[in-house]
């Protein structure tokens, strides 16, 4: 039975004064016609007959900017919230039931797997003061999915007004502290606040059908409606910068004038933004607005249920009151209702928990030196790192496939998959590419200098289940380089797997990766390399001439007992895996590496989402399977 005491409005302005006392007090105050969260003194200052503040109290715990660390030189000499300073204890007072749901949402997204050292300090810090909802605000749907008039969970304390008195609800042992004094509340007010609670909810005319929405989502994904919110929509951003559950954010460094003094920092950022998806390249994978606003409505009521077990929208409605055109989701959903839904099964995908992180900061980069530089080609080289830390060096363990986030503070940092074999210790290595900031600084590093590695990510190639079985490796380009490793965990393994055919493509001969090794490959038993390229640019070149599918007619492997990873641009790897499944191939067979433009690694900024899928955590690997039929068409 939850304890609750009777607060007389007349003892307001005295609980305020005595809460003030021992706590920072926000609440909301006038702005305008409305209200915001500010600090607070004294109750004549609060403004609680407020309908929903403009912005929600997502602020005080995943501010617009956020300063993670501070560099000289680029060294580390701050990491923000460890130097020592101490941070008062704070009350949010007047936070609406629907706010109170987005909370808690968000400590899912910055408390599973990586729990975030900055988000945590300041949730951990706040108490939450709940003011349920006497009346509808004119914009919400909060009925929709239980996210309101009244708050169940989360809260310290929850009031609601009886316009003589509130009656205060206990929901910690720290709002039982908060409580202390206060007279017992009677049946008869309960019963009231009842009342007012059913009242409110009564008059609700706003609502969206929350049951199996998000297969209901699946099933208009080509709706011709969402072309018409296309020209109606400005990709401005203000829906989600408003929205209590939208985390997501750029990590950038901003420095003086010598490039080597800053602060790197995370700052908001929107899936509205067309540089968003923006990847190597300059390539945007989602560049039109139709599929941008698709995205944000899928987030909410469908992608976010798979990877947090809860609807992404709390109803608040902020993003109507905010949006200049009035892109309503309740309109959206109901015109999506029209017409004949698609006939095809919902994809749902459910990702595999992950374990902790052993580190306290999961964005702090450590420091390892650069022990040997191998020009690849033209615009490519392998550096040999390792960790300038000796227990950190004999520690670091990898899975073939999985990344490291290189950071140079100054630059910024980039999402790297590591190409040496998981059995090489003391040392690892990266193949990169230069085609950005970060990558063509490094062209100007030399041995003995040193660079921030993060990591290792994600989910790797299967190894453990191709052994017993023949392994087909597809490559394009720079997609050799994070299946090299799968190369030598077979080789180092060699009686385990069956039979191995790896087939290699790039435009021409000078493009080609670890050349000096193709004839030691050749050497390994039971193993086939075919190689090919677009054009043979003049050279003596013997080999096959074509793109990386023209391979197929020459290779032995057959569909039966084979697993397929393939690596590379992703029009080759569309192709390669259309010709694969016509030769008899299955979806279950095919693992596909997904690598997209990432600034966190650990699913917390939301720049590497397709669908459902954080590529960082979930993959980058995937079976063909989990992805073919996802509403983004990756494939």
């Amino acid at each position: 039975m939850v304890k609750a005491f009777r607060l007389p409005a007349t003892d307001l302005a005295a609980f305020i004064e005595r809460l003030a006392g021992q706590y920072t007090i926000l609440g909301p105050v006038p702005r305008g016609p409305g209200a915001v969260f500010g600090e607070v003194k004294t109750a004549d200052q609060l403004k609680l007959d407020f309908g929903q503040t403009f912005y929600s109290p997502k602020k005080y715990f995943h501010p617009p900017v956020q300063t993670l660390i501070t560099f000289q030189d680029r060294q580390i000499v701050e990491k923000a919230g460890e130097a020592g300073e101490s941070i008062n204890p704070r009350i949010i007072f007047g936070v609406r039931p629907c706010d109170m749901n987005a909370l808690t949402n968000l400590d899912q997204v910055f408390g599973e797997a990586y729990p975030d050292p900055y988000y945590q300090r300041q949730r951990k810090n706040t108490l939450i003061v709940v003011l349920n909802c006497n009346k509808p605000c004119k914009y919400g749907y909060c009925t929709s999915f239980n996210t309101g008039p009244a708050a169940e969970k989360g809260y310290d304390l929850a009031l609601t007004d009886l316009g003589d008195a509130y009656l205060v609800e206990v929901g910690s042992e720290a709002g039982q502290a908060l409580a202390a004094g206060l007279t017992p509340a009677t049946e008869a007010d309960q019963t009231a606040a009842q009342q007012v609670i059913d009242s409110c909810r009564q008059s609700m005319t706003r609502r969206i059908e929350g049951e199996n929405l998000g297969d209901f989502m699946h099933q208009r994904v080509d709706h011709p409606h969402w072309q018409e919110l296309k020209e109606k929509c400005l990709a401005c951003g203000s829906c989600t910068h408003v929205c209590p559950t939208c985390f997501c954010f750029a990590v950038q460094d901003q420095t003086d004038l010598t490039l080597q003094n800053g602060v790197r920092e995370r700052v908001w950022d929107s899936c509205q933004y067309y540089q968003f998806s923006r990847v190597a390249l300059d390539h945007v994978f989602r560049p039109d607005r139709a599929a941008r606003i698709k995205q944000r409505l899928f987030h909410k009521f469908a992608y976010y249920e798979q990877q947090f077990d809860v609807v992404g929208c709390v109803g608040c409605g902020r993003c109507v009151s905010t949006c200049i055109v009035k892109i309503d989701p309740v309109e959206v959903v109901a015109a999506l209702q029209e017409g004949v839904p698609e006939q095809k099964p919902a994809q749902r995908f459910r990702p595999t928990r992950r374990g902790s992180c052993p580190s306290e900061n999961p964005y702090t980069p450590y420091p390892a030196v650069i022990k040997a530089i191998k020009q690849q080609t033209k615009d490519t080289a392998t550096y040999t790192l390792a960790f300038t830390d000796e227990q950190l060096r004999q520690e670091y363990r990898f899975d073939p496939g999985t990344f490291n986030m290189v950071s140079v503070f100054g630059v910024g940092e980039a999402p790297i998959s590591i190409s040496s074999g998981a059995d090489e210790k003391d040392c690892f290595e990266h193949t990169i590419r230069a085609v950005g900031n970060l990558t063509n600084f490094l062209t100007t590093l030399k041995v003995g200098d040193t660079v921030g590695i993060r990591g290792p990510y994600g989910y790797g190639w299967p190894v453990e289940e191709m052994k017993g079985k023949n392994v087909l490796v597809v490559a394009g380009g720079i997609g050799l380089a994070p299946l090299r490793p799968v190369l030598k965990h077979i080789i180092n393994r060699r009686p385990e797997y069956g039979k191995l055919e790896i087939l290699y493509g790039a435009r021409n001969p000078q493009e080609m990766l670890f050349t000096d090794e193709f004839s030691q490959w050749r050497t390994w038993p039971d193993t086939n390399l075919l190689l090919t390229v677009d054009s043979p640019a003049g050279t003596d070149w013997t080999e096959n001439v074509g793109v990386v599918t023209t391979l197929f007619n020459q290779m032995t492997v057959e569909p039966e007992n084979t697993i397929v990873v393939t690596c590379g641009p992703g029009i080759m790897m569309k192709f390669a895996v259309r010709d694969l499944l016509a030769r008899g191939f299955k979806p279950e067979q095919i693992f596909v590496s997904l690598e997209r433009r990432m600034s966190c690694g650990i699913k917390k900024c939301g720049n590497c989402q397709i669908g459902p899928l954080f590529v960082c955590q979930d993959g980058p690997v995937f079976r063909y399977s989990e992805v073919k039929d996802l509403p983004e068409d990756i494939f």
